[in-house]
């Protein structure tokens, strides 16, 4: 323990804490960035340029790997018979994601949510629609809808009996609508996509680097007080010159 009381070892101890602590905070930044670049590179793929929904996908094709989180645009007619109301959909917490399916040039149909509502009711717009929206792959839960068209789930594999036309293998979150959307639904954000891993991986380096750097500074003092100690061991005086 008196290794640690000698005034070189506390001045080195003092002067190591100051390099640590900025080592520490220069890495929790460079964290910071990573994120930040994470977050943006997410960002990006909701950015990127709007195409035909079937350039992405076709009726009885399956989901693209590449069409996830991508803006789409179609037109065809609201199925208005056919209009779900899902309970507990992410971005809608406490209200009901309004699903209509739009029939479009092929015959099939592709879920639009149009919004949410606070009760399972929502006007469905007659005549031909153009949708520009954000394209996601079918949930993996979800129960066929009752006579009301109550679920909990945009599961295509359980719609499949419960909508007559053929469905796509995904659907949209409306974002843009023409003729313009019902002002009464409330618009439902899309999840932000997965990021690439590789965004922004030097700014975790660098966070990591700065890390190990304050370790070595710790390392540094250790072996430096136990250099003190063994040049001056507890209770010995140095000797007087000849």
């Amino acid at each position: 323990m008196r290794r640690f009381l000698n005034p070189k070892a506390l001045a080195l101890g003092a002067a190591g804490l100051v390099l640590m602590a900025a080592m520490v905070s220069l890495g929790f930044w460079q964290l910071s960035v990573y994120d930040d670049q994470q977050h943006a590179d997410a960002q990006s793929a909701l950015r990127e340029p709007t195409v035909p929904l079937d350039t992405l996908i076709g009726p009885d094709d399956a989901f693209p790997s590449d069409g996830v989180s991508r803006p789409v645009m179609v037109s065809g007619t609201y199925l208005a018979r056919d209009q779900l109301y899902v309970r507990h959909f992410a971005g809608s917490p406490g209200r009901y994601a309004v699903a209509t399916p739009l029939v479009t040039a092929t015959g099939s149909a592709i879920l639009v949510v149009r919004g949410s509502t606070a009760s399972p009711s929502a006007e469905v717009p007659s005549g031909r629609v153009t949708v520009r929206g954000i394209l996601e792959p079918s949930g993996g839960i979800g129960s066929p809808p009752n006579a009301s068209g109550l679920t909990n789930g945009l599961s295509i594999a359980s719609l499949v009996n419960a909508i007559g036309p053929d469905l796509y293998s995904g659907y949209v979150l409306l974002r843009k609508s023409a003729p313009p959307q019902s002002p009464a639904l409330v618009a439902v954000s899309p999840p932000l996509p997965d990021p690439s891993p590789w965004s922004g991986v030097r700014n975790l380096l660098y966070a990591c680097q700065w890390w190990v750097f304050a370790l070595f500074v710790a390392f540094m003092w250790w072996r430096m007080t136990g250099e003190l100690a063994t040049q001056h061991p507890a209770g010995a005086r140095p000797g007087r010159l000849s």
